[in-house]
C-alpha cells in the first residue's frame, strides 16, 4: 500500500461525518500524517448570496474549527478549507491540488454529499480518484446490502468501521470478485502485483492454481483497499502482514473468507480463502475410500477412546474426512466437542468452539477449556505444538476419544512427526488407534473424457505397484463443462492404517520410519501411490493427475 503522509476528512457536520473526521484523526495520529478537513457548500443551495451565503460559509468555517472531537496528540498537524460548489468535484480537486493520501467520507450528508456517494456519481468518483477512498458509517458493524439505504447497524458501542467508496459504488468490485470465484468453484484467490502499473488475479480451482485476469493499477488499487476496509485490517500499517476476515452480506452468510495480505516489492499480495459453510459433512462412503481402508478406518472407530489422526497438507480435506467419522460417531449417545480454526462444518449436535486469537483463544487454551465440559469425544482441529500434543495425549490415556489433524507425508512419517514434538514412544504406543494420510486427486470430466490403450512405460507404473494395468486409460481433453481443464470436481487419495498390536509394539520400540514404513506394507495396508493407481483403473482420474501429487 502506498505511504499515506496526508488524509483528508470531507464533512457534512452530521454524526456520519464526525464519525469520518474521528477516523481519519485516529489514522492520521498514528501514521504521523497530516490532517486536512473539507466541507463544501453546494452552490445550488444559495442562488442569492446575499441571503446568507457568507454567512453559511463562514459558519461552516466556524464548524470545522471544532473539529475533530477527539484528539490526543497536540502536535498534529490539520488543515482545514471551506469552498463551494459541487461536493464531488470539489473533493477530487482539493485531493489532486494537495496530493491526498487517503479520503474518508461519512455515508450520508445534509447537503450535497449523500448524494454522490450513491449510484453512478460514486462510480465516477472512484475512478478519477487520485488515491484510496474508504467511508466509514458512525457505529456500523456488519455490510448492508443497500448502503445507499442508510439502514444502521444495532450496535452503537462500536467503533466507527470504515468502507470503501467502491463498497457503495456499482455492483461492488470486491463481492462482485468473490462471486465469480465461487462460480468457477474456487477455493483461493490470490491478488499479486506484476508491475508498478497491473496486479494479476489467480483463482485456485481443484488444487491448481488458474490465471483469471489482469487488473490496471486504477482498478486494483481500490480493489484491495476495500477487501482491507472490509476486513477491518489495519490500514495504519502498510509494511506489516495482515489477517482477517472479510465482512459479508446475508447473501453470502453460507460463506466464510479469510484475507491475508503481505507486503512484497511492487505492493501487496494479497491470498483469500473460501470456506463454504456446508448444511452437513459428506459420509464416509463419498470420500473415495477403497475396500480395504474403509474396513480400516471401521476399525479405528470401534475402540472408543485413543487418538485417531487424519494427516496431510493443507488443502486436502482432512477436516472434511474428520467430520465424516464423527458423523459416525454421532448417535445421541456421547457428548461430542471441538476446537477448530475455523470451523467448516456447522453440526448442531457437536459443541463447536473456534479458535479467536484476537480474543485468547487459542488452539490449546480452548483444548483445555473444552476438556472440563465432560466430552466423551473431542475433536481438535490440528495439533500444532508440544504443548497441544500433551494434552492429546493426556486426554486419551483417561478415555476420551480424541480426533486431530496432522501436516506429514503419509502414515509412517506421522510418527516421526509426534516424535519431535517430544511424544514418547510408550505413550504413543498406547494411545494412537488409527491414522489416515490422504490427498486430493482431480475427477476427469465424464463430459469430454477419453480413452486409449497404455503404452509401455505405463503399464509399468502399474506393475510396479503390483497392480493388473487397465486395458484403457481414462485421457482428459477439455469441455466448457470443466472450464476446457479436463477435469472436475476431486476425489480422496487414502492409506488408511488401523494400529493394532504389532504396529503398536514396534511404535513402543521407537522403530525408525524406514522401517515402521515396510511393516505397514507388509500388514497390508495400501499406499498412497498404490490407491491413486486404483482409480485410474476404476476411471475416475488420469494417470497424468495421479502421478503429479507428491508421495511419500
Amino acid at each position: 500500500m502506498r505511504d499515506i503522509k496526508r488524509i483528508l476528512a470531507a464533512t457534512d457536520f452530521d454524526a456520519d461525518g464526525d464519525a469520518a473526521v474521528d477516523y481519519a484523526c485516529n489514522l492520521a495520529e498514528r501514521l504521523g500524517a497530516e490532517l486536512h478537513l473539507l466541507h463544501v457548500v453546494p452552490k445550488s443551495l444559495f442562488p442569492n448570496r446575499a441571503a446568507g451565503e457568507t454567512d453559511r460559509l463562514q459558519a461552516a468555517h466556524q464548524g470545522l474549527g471544532r473539529l475533530p472531537s477527539r484528539m490526543t496528540r497536540s502536535t498534529l498537524m490539520i488543515i482545514r478549507k471551506t469552498c463551494e460548489g459541487a461536493p464531488a468535484d470539489e473533493i477530487l480537486r482539493y485531493a489532486e491540488e494537495n496530493g491526498i493520501d487517503l479520503i474518508a467520507l461519512g455515508t450520508h450528508g445534509r447537503n450535497g454529499l449523500a448524494h454522490f456517494v450513491a449510484g453512478s456519481v460514486a462510480e465516477k468518483f472512484i475512478r478519477a480518484a487520485p488515491c484510496p477512498v474508504v467511508i466509514v458509517r458512525q457505529s456500523m458493524t456488519q455490510l448492508q446490502d443497500d448502503p445507499a439505504a442508510g439502514a444502521e447497524s444495532n450496535s452503537a458501542d462500536e467503533s466507527p468501521r470504515p468502507r470503501s467508496l467502491g463498497q457503495v459504488a456499482d455492483s461492488n468490485r470486491a463481492l462482485e470478485l468473490l462471486e465469480r470465484a465461487m462460480s468457477a468453484r474456487a477455493t483461493d484467490v490470490h491478488i499479486d502485483p506484476i508491475s508498478s502499473e497491473e496486479s494479476k488475479v489467480r483463482f485456485r480451482v481443484d488444487g491448481r492454481l488458474e490465471h483469471y485476469c489482469v487488473l490496471d493499477r486504477s482498478v486494483a488499487g481500490p480493489l484491495l483497499m476495500q477487501l482491507k476496509v472490509l476486513s477491518d485490517l489495519d490500514i495504519a500499517r502498510p509494511f506489516e502482514p495482515n489477517e482477517g476476515r472479510v465482512r459479508l452480506p446475508a447473501t453470502m452468510a453460507d460463506t466464510e473468507v479469510r484475507i491475508t495480505t503481505i507486503p512484497v516489492a511492487g505492493g501487496d499480495a494479497v491470498a483469500l480463502r473460501l470456506l463454504k459453510h456446508e448444511a452437513s459433512p459428506p459420509s464416509l462412503n463419498e470420500l473415495g475410500f477403497s475396500s480395504q481402508a474403509m474396513e480400516a478406518v471401521n476399525g479405528m472407530l470401534h475402540h472408543g477412546e485413543g487418538i485417531v489422526l487424519v494427516t496431510g497438507p493443507t488443502g486436502s480435506g482432512k477436516t472434511t474426512t474428520v467430520h465424516a467419522m464423527l458423523r459416525m460417531l454421532d448417535n445421541g449417545t456421547r457428548n461430542l466437542m471441538s476446537i477448530e480454526d475455523p470451523v467448516e462444518y456447522r453440526v448442531p449436535s457437536i459443541r463447536q468452539m473456534s479458535v479467536d486469537v484476537k480474543h485468547g483463544m487459542t488452539m490449546t487454551r480452548g483444548l483445555r477449556t473444552l476438556l472440563r465440559m465432560d466430552p466423551d469425544v473431542v475433536f481438535i482441529g490440528e495439533i500444532r505444538d508440544v504443548e497441544a500434543m500433551e494434552i492429546a495425549l493426556r486426554a486419551a490415556s483417561s478415555g476420551k476419544y480424541v480426533f486431530s489433524t496432522l501436516h506429514t507425508r503419509d502414515v509412517a512419517s506421522t510418527v516421526t512427526a509426534l516424535r519431535d514434538l517430544s511424544a514418547d514412544n510408550l505413550s504413543l504406543g498406547g494411545n494412537l488407534k488409527g491414522i489416515v494420510s490422504q490427498r486430493l486427486v482431480r475427477r476427469v470430466c465424464r463430459e469430454c473424457c477419453g480413452r486409449s490403450e497404455l503404452n509401455e512405460p505405463e503399464r509399468n507404473r502399474f506393475l510396479a505397484e503390483g497392480i493388473d494395468p487397465p486395458q484403457l486409460l481414462p485421457r482428459p481433453n477439455g469441455c466448457p463443462q470443466c472450464r476446457n481443464t479436463g477435469y472436475k470436481g476431486r476425489i480422496g487419495i487414502f492409506e488408511a492404517l488401523r494400529i493394532e498390536s504389532q504396529i503398536a509394539e514396534a511404535i513402543q520400540r521407537g522403530t525408525a520410519e524406514d522401517e515402521l514404513r515396510r511393516k505397514i506394507r507388509s500388514a497390508g495396508t495400501t499406499s498412497l501411490t498404490a490407491d491413486a493407481l486404483g482409480k485410474v483403473c476404476d476411471g475416475v482420474t488420469s494417470l497424468e493427475e495421479a502421478l503429479s501429487i507428491k508421495w511419500a
